[in-house]
């Protein structure tokens, strides 16, 4: 007993001295949706719809009865502005698919199969990140793993985490995307310098969103920062500022300074907004002080273009392998933008939305490890911060080829903005959604490709794009 009261003030102390030192958009979504409808198999009854809702709905959350309190909140919040919601929790879910799926992230996925076929869900929040060490399974939501493994220069990861594998619901034929084509329990495998052994159809079918909570404070306050951020009026003097933060990401790799070229080229899809440039190139950019500047005067967009780990974002000068750091976590202690909250994108840092990491799950951190992951420490800020944040969750890949793009993850943080600023889609989860359906249009996979840096890299790219925050979310707010 003295033994563990003494491991728990240790844990306790680590994590006080942590907080103290530190466009070809392709064939449209809804003609894509239309054909995949089209190819359904006939609906299963897996859910006994007598004892659900009788309704249709817009918007399933999906999270531990533990955080069902505050979720109510927004979901009464998200009918009051017209998205229907309905809240199911994990022991729920799991109790309904007692006899359908292999283990907790397959329930689930089936379980929004089912909300798609018979309520007509579109949008799913799975609010919920990793598992405690000694907590019950239900106390969390699953998370599914691909076994995509190309290198990272000479780097290895053999799996990363990602939530498209709960979007695509269906293949091109109509069937239950497992994502295990031969069935052995081990899902999106590609082995390294192999042909690919699952084939995941990869075109979302629903619009998912995580917030990776792990506690019922973090819930309440995200829930808070959702329901001021759409229902306050924004004022076009802070909201029309699109920040983007870059540099040479790779010196000496192309002859232009592809962060900078980047993200003027999503500055393009933006007519009507602002641009704050933040580059190394003319010095704007010098330090994490000139971020946390222009991010506190308010902006609606922000777009790093970088390197990155689970806890911090850089870049470097022109042709020039110095480091300059952009933002770390520890750094976002002074960020105090309140309301005006952007949605961020950070697609090209690598790890950025890694959300299972904790104290004692760091996996390529340097340094201290971190508590939570840079993009869900934009979320969960208190007083500021983020509203959303897409990113990689694990070694993201740039093209070289600035024109023809190549798969790069560039190319999906770029048409981001394309498909707002262009194609007015102003639902957050229906851009994530539409801009990796434009993607894979845009470049195809070849399943039987053994090469280490081709096809296989595209299929990761799009596999780990990953939403922070919610799906339903109406960015600008219903109050213009």
């Amino acid at each position: 007993m003295k033994k563990i009261k003494i491991y728990k003030i240790l844990t306790i102390m680590i994590i006080l001295l942590f907080f103290s030192t530190s466009l070809s958009t392709g064939v449209s979504h809804n003609s894509l949706m239309q054909k995949k409808q089209e190819n359904k198999k006939e609906v299963d009854s897996s859910i006994d719809t007598s004892e659900f809702p009788i309704g249709d709905y817009d918007l399933l959350i999906i999270a531990p009865s533990r955080f069902k309190i505050p979720l109510i909140r927004l979901v009464n919040h998200k009918n009051r502005v017209g998205v229907k919601t309905i809240f199911f929790s994990v022991e729920e879910v799991y109790d309904k698919m007692y006899w359908e799926g292999r283990d907790g992230a397959e329930k689930i996925k089936y379980f929004i199969k089912n909300a798609n076929e018979h309520w007509g869900v579109q949008y799913v929040l799975l609010v919920g990140g990793r598992k405690n060490q000694g907590s019950n399974e239900k106390w969390w939501v699953p998370v599914r793993y691909s076994h995509l493994n190309r290198k990272y220069g000479n780097l290895t990861e053999r799996r990363f985490l990602t939530d498209l594998y709960f979007a695509d619901i269906y293949d091109e034929n109509g069937d239950f995307s497992s994502w295990d084509s031969n069935d052995n329990g081990i899902f999106g495998e590609w082995p390294e310098d192999e042909a690919a052994l699952d084939q995941p159809d990869l075109y979302p079918d629903v619009f998912v969103g995580r917030l990776p909570c792990i506690n019922i404070f973090e819930v309440r306050r995200v829930v808070q920062k959702i329901i001021r951020y759409e229902t306050g009026k924004f004022d076009d003097s802070w909201f029309k500022n699109m920040v983007v933060v870059a540099g040479d990401t790779y010196p000496g790799k192309t002859e232009y300074i592809d962060g900078e070229v980047y993200t003027q080229r999503g500055l393009d899809m933006m007519p009507g907004f602002r641009p704050v440039k933040l580059w190394t190139s003319d010095g704007s950019l010098k330090n994490w002080v000139d971020v946390v500047k222009a991010i506190n005067k308010g902006c609606g967009f922000i777009w790093f273009s970088g390197h990155g780990n689970p806890k911090s974002w850089s870049t470097h000068p022109p042709h020039n392998k110095t480091w300059i750091h952009g933002l770390e976590i520890k750094n976002m202690l002074f960020l105090h933008n309140r309301k005006k909250l952007p949605v961020c994108i950070t697609g090209s840092g690598c790890f950025n939305n890694m959300f299972n990491v904790s104290l004692f799950n760091s996996p390529w951190v340097s340094g201290w490890p971190t508590h939570r992951c840079f993009s869900w420490a934009l979320v969960v800020k208190r007083n500021g911060g983020s509203i959303a944040t897409i990113g990689a969750t694990a070694f993201s890949y740039e093209s070289p080829d600035i024109d023809t793009g190549n798969g790069g993850i560039e190319w999906l943080d770029m048409h981001f903005f394309g498909q707002y600023g262009l194609n007015n889609t102003t639902i957050l989860g229906e851009i994530w959604g539409n801009t990796i359906i434009s993607f894979l249009q845009n470049f195809s996979i070849n399943w039987d490709d053994t090469s280490a840096t081709g096809a296989a890299l595209i299929a990761k790219n799009a596999e780990q794009w990953h939403l922070i925050g919610d799906p339903s979310l109406m960015i600008g707010g219903y109050a213009k």
